[in-house]
């Protein structure tokens, strides 16, 4: 019921001002003859069928029956000119519908040239139906007496008239319907209205009745009306320039209705054609001069938008560059570390269970000495994870977690490291989704966050945590490859400090990178944040300006529904009489020492090898059963994966650990199961003792 209100509503303002438009003109021709050398309502017609549709044919053609009919009477003239009044402005959309763009013919000079053609063959359709009723052609079936010359003379000036009205008012009517202004911007404004009152003040001028009167030829003055279109062709677009030129037109109009101007029927008839054509040669190279113009504006602000994005992107693919060699260096770093580590924590580990027993003066303080080795041993432990987390292989273990209950359950240590100067203040979201991470990790990343929100408000402040479910579209996820569309979950740590630059901003994830002064930190935290949230498939980012404080948001991927976490059913391993053999493959020869010294403490019985090759060999030469294969995930030629896989088509019934420094997802080249078991170095007598019975007790 609504639409076809809205249809009747509409059909009735197009025919209504169709209908005013008409008589208008009609009465106005039959006081001044001359007015009738341009027909507004051809231009009006094509507007109308561009914009409302061709539903709108039908009110055109009864709005141009009734107003004809009114001025001369009910007849099939009348009717024969409403139909071609209509069908010139069918013909006319339908054809710039189809071929010239339709509503945005007027963007590109292609579009403006495909209207010039179409408006020249809409015209004629208009002239010719005009013309031939009022010759009353077809009527008498006296068409073999028609003098075709005459017909040609008073068809041309109909046909000039109907294409000015077309080319000069549609331009101007449809741009403003369809290209408003979307903003209020004073100086574009005040320039379009300097150009208009230009128009307008070089129209009267030119074509003035009182300049005809006092000048004996006002024609070189018309060069003037030149100037607005052109200047608004240049400086704004399409819309302006064709409003310019109807104005001129405007002017040139009353000058012909009011005095002996070109249009006057007291002139010769020439003068009327010549300014018609004057004014169309004026009014169409200058719009498709703005629509060239206007064009080239918006490809070189696309230009400069694609610079600008090119420019990011080149920085941002430089810094992700530079960050994934650091990390690369780091990584290897911290991985041949871990090994040292585990010689160095193992044998501790073996000496002070050696004192154990002894109870004398030196042994104590050996003891003590062993303790602090031990502590220190520890401290390093602490930063290869750190190091490790920054290169993404720092080993995860991700949970579904509830980020508000995480968040809520740190409240109290942390406004304990705050201290008393500083509010905290956590806002946890509504039904917020799970997120997957490890709760150890992000624990960690939010108290280093709050500890250097702590340090840069020396005075006090403010610190604001704050959680929300956020979606991030393509369009973010495009300029992040890291990131893949979908629901995240958001968690902002926001405070009132001093802020920070952009040259620091700039560094602020570079691990050893650090403002505090020596001794006050190792510059690790934001790597480590940074490590952790990348190797989560999230993002971390920054916003920062000296003297305003710093929030920095992280995105970790949201898990849909409620998830659970696996359990997996264990059993404990019957008691043998023989114990379990472990075949040991690392190609550290201190690492595998020390292992072999532990394995054999536990009561395991245990082959060892450098390599595959030498692994497989005792396999086949002492014929033995192997119950798990402890292998290093990185040797020398085959690498533990494959030889994982050889050993199990030799004794399906073995079971697998891996020993790495690396992280699972650090290890996507190698063919690695994700059933099977990882121990991650430095390696503890209880993580090693705890990771073996557990892989033994597994129920196949």
């Amino acid at each position: 019921m609504a639409r076809a209100l809205k249809f009747v509503i509409q059909l009735s303002a197009v025919g209504t001002m169709y209908f005013f438009l008409v008589h208008f003109s009609l009465e106005l021709g039959s006081v001044y003859p001359g007015a009738t050398a341009i027909w507004p309502p051809a231009g009006f017609a094509l507007v109308a069928v561009l914009l409302g549709g061709y539903r709108v044919v039908l009110a055109i053609f009864a709005a141009a029956y009734v107003a004809t009919a009114v001025s001369f009477g009910p007849s099939y003239a009348a009717a024969a000119t409403a139909a071609g009044n209509a069908f010139e402005a069918f013909a006319g959309g339908l054809l710039v519908n189809w071929w010239a763009g339709g509503r945005n013919a007027f963007a590109a000079p292609t579009g403006i040239a495909k209207f010039v053609l179409i408006a020249i063959f809409a015209a004629a359709i208009g002239a010719s139906v005009g013309l031939s009723v009022n010759l009353g052609l077809g009527a008498s079936g006296r068409i073999e007496q028609i003098d075709w010359e005459k017909f040609a003379s008073m068809w041309f000036p109909w046909w000039l008239g109907d294409l000015a009205a077309v080319l000069m008012i549609t331009p101007a009517l449809v741009l403003w319907a369809t290209d408003r202004p979307r903003s209020f911007d004073l100086r574009p404004l005040l320039e379009s209205t300097a150009i208009f009152a230009t128009a307008g003040a070089f129209g009267a001028f030119a074509f003035s009745p009182w300049t005809t009167a006092s000048m004996p030829s006002a024609a070189p003055l018309a060069i003037l009306a030149v100037l607005p279109p052109i200047w608004a062709a240049l400086r704004c677009g399409p819309r302006e320039t064709a409003t310019a030129a109807l104005i001129l037109l405007g002017f040139a109009a009353w000058r012909t209705i009011l005095a002996g101007g070109p249009l006057a029927p007291n002139v010769r008839e020439e003068s009327s054609t010549l300014l018609l054509i004057f004014m169309i040669s004026i009014a169409t190279p200058s719009l498709i001069l703005a629509a060239d113009a206007a064009q080239r504006r918006r490809t070189e602000r696309i230009l400069r938008d694609t610079r600008k994005e090119l420019g990011q992107a080149r920085e941002q693919f430089a810094q992700s560059q530079k960050m994934e060699a650091v990390g690369q260096v780091t990584g290897g770093v911290a991985h041949d570390f871990n090994n040292l580590l585990t010689v160095i924590v193992g044998n501790l580990d073996i000496a002070q269970r050696h004192l154990e027993s002894l109870t004398e003066a030196p042994a104590e303080r050996l003891r003590r000495a062993i303790n602090n080795a031990t502590r220190g041993a520890e401290r390093a432990t602490t930063i290869t994870k750190h190091l490790l987390a920054f290169s993404r292989k720092q080993p995860l273990d991700p949970k579904p977690l509830n980020i508000n209950r995480l968040v809520h359950g740190l409240s109290d240590f942390l406004r304990r490291s705050l201290g008393e100067t500083i509010t905290l203040d956590i806002i946890g979201a509504d039904g917020l989704w799970q997120a997957e991470a490890d709760p150890v990790q992000l624990e960690a990343a939010i108290l280093n966050l709050a500890v250097n929100a702590r340090d840069a408000m020396a005075a006090g402040g403010k610190l604001t945590i704050a959680t929300k479910n956020s979606f991030l579209d393509e369009k973010y996820c495009q300029q992040h490859d890291e990131l893949a569309p979908g629901p995240y979950v958001q968690i902002s740590v926001s405070d009132t400090g001093a802020g920070m630059s952009k040259d620091i901003l700039e560094r602020v994830f570079e691990p050893f990178f650090t403002t505090k002064k020596a001794g006050q930190g190792t510059g690790l935290g934001l790597s480590q944040v940074y490590g952790f949230v990348s190797q989560s498939s999230g993002r971390i980012e920054i916003d920062s300006e000296p003297g305003k404080g710093t929030t920095v948001t992280i995105y970790l991927p949201a898990l849909p529904g409620n998830a659970r976490e696996e359990q997996t059913a264990e059993r404990e391993i019957a008691d043998a009489d023989a114990a379990p053999t472990i075949l040991l493959v690392e190609d550290d020869h201190d690492v595998r020492a020390y292992v072999v010294e532990i394995l054999r403490e536990l009561h395991y019985r245990v082959l060892e090898a450098h390599d595959a090759d030498s692994a497989l060999g005792l396999i086949d030469r002492n014929d033995v059963r192997v119950d798990l294969l402890l292998a290093d995930l990185v040797l020398p030629g085959m690498n533990g994966g494959q030889l994982a896989e050889e050993v199990k088509a030799r004794q399906p019934k073995a079971r697998v650990l891996f020993m790495t420094g690396y992280s699972r997802d650090a290890t996507f080249q190698w063919p690695v199961d994700a059933d099977i078991e990882m121990l991650y170095k430095p390696l503890t007598r209880d993580a090693l003792e705890q990771k073996v019975r557990a892989v033994l007790n597994q129920v196949r």
